[in-house]
């Protein structure tokens, strides 16, 4: 093989794309692997989220996407023990658990009881006594709080983590971007970059939000399209809150070790459009302290804009193209990337290596005749 022969190009610089090739690594050291992408886009991606890994408060019903997000959830503290051994890169992680206040659900909030009732997830509901006791910071105004077990990332630390990983395992990353693809008749022979042409045995198409604009050139029409989410992140001392708070429009995600809180997030169908607005920024603040009123004076470090991408159905799209012989989707993560890194990094492992028993047709890049 030349320097630029690879077993799989996996086109995608975000945690998505380097978690496929982080687990088909280990999962088979033989193969030689490339990663390709223009790290820009990952301040708008990966590195944009708030790290929250949050399957019960984000989900309301116990489909297969449900639970594809609990067993990454699960799947995570073992995930990230493997990838700190191997990049010698600190992750934070917590598992202290959401925190739900009452007054942001109203009248879905015995739905919400039932549900995690029915599911059996693990929670609990505090009365105004316990929580003045266990978070003494909140509002009074919260009524009653249910307590879900949850877990907090921080996503840049793990996305430093997972390049550093390729590197140590001799994952061959280039960041550069990718404009277009040689094809010989139904089979992707090469990416082409800015730094010259890859020649890939089979491709994976891990781009987030950009993966639409690459597939046109494949002559493919992905029905995805970027959900702007504008965010910050503030100063506040860690004893504050060890909970990421959900709340009606808004979250709170404590990033630990000093890092201070990041909030979020608007939900904004403007195209690739990376303006940050300070009156929204204010408005996202003004809400949060509705739950944890000390937010009102703490100081802003940051503020930024992210790019969830979203399929026409909300539900990922991980799988082998139809129109290709040797090319694999994994995209349209929309709200939940951060979440689902291990899981679908296994998933697509199995899938490229044509070790996975089951295949899950919701998640089929079938369903869009991709």
């Amino acid at each position: 093989m030349e320097n630029n022969d690879f077993d799989i190009v996996v086109i995608g610089s975000g945690v998505i794309g380097h978690s496929i090739a982080f687990r088909l690594k280990q999962d088979d050291p033989q193969l030689k692997i490339a990663v390709l992408g223009d790290p820009v886009n990952s301040l708008q991606a990966s590195r944009a989220a708030a790290g929250m890994l949050a399957p019960f408060c984000e989900c309301d019903k116990a489909d297969r996407f449900f639970k594809f997000c609990r067993e990454s959830l699960d799947k995570f503290p073992e995930f990230l023990r493997e990838l700190v051994s191997v990049s010698e890169v600190p992750v934070h992680f917590s598992i202290e658990g959401s925190l739900m206040p009452s007054s942001s659900y109203r009248e879905a909030w015995e739905e919400r009881k039932v549900f995690f009732a029915e599911e059996d997830i693990p929670h609990e509901v505090w009365s105004s006594d316990k929580v003045r006791q266990k978070a003494p910071y909140l509002s009074d105004n919260c009524g009653e709080v249910m307590w879900v077990r949850e877990g907090q990332v921080n996503n840049r630390q793990m996305h430093d983590a997972l390049i550093q990983a390729s590197r140590n395992l001799g994952n061959h990353v280039l960041e550069a971007n990718v404009s277009g693809f040689i094809r010989k008749g139904s089979t992707l022979a090469s990416a082409v970059t800015d730094s010259g042409n890859i020649n890939g045995g089979q491709f994976v198409l891990a781009s987030g939000s950009w993966s639409s604009q690459l597939a046109r050139v494949l002559e493919v029409s992905i029905p995805m399209k970027p959900i702007k989410g504008q965010m910050c992140r503030v100063q506040l001392e860690d004893h504050f809150m060890d909970y990421t708070l959900h709340g009606k429009m808004t979250y709170i995600a404590p990033w630990r070790e000093g890092n201070g809180f990041v909030i979020g997030s608007t939900m904004e169908d403007k195209g690739f459009d990376p303006s940050v607005e300070d009156g929204v920024i204010d408005r996202l603040i003004a809400n949060a302290a509705e739950i944890l009123p000390c937010l009102k004076s703490a100081p802003l470090i940051e503020s930024w804009a992210g790019m969830r991408p979203a399929a026409e159905d909300l539900m990922p799209i991980m799988g082998k193209s139809g129109r290709y012989d040797n090319l694999f989707y994994s995209s349209g993560h929309y709200r939940n990337g951060i979440l689902l890194t291990p899981n679908q990094a296994d998933y697509m492992s199995g899938l490229i290596r044509q070790t996975l028993d089951n295949e899950n047709s919701e998640f089929s890049p079938s369903r869009y005749d991709l």
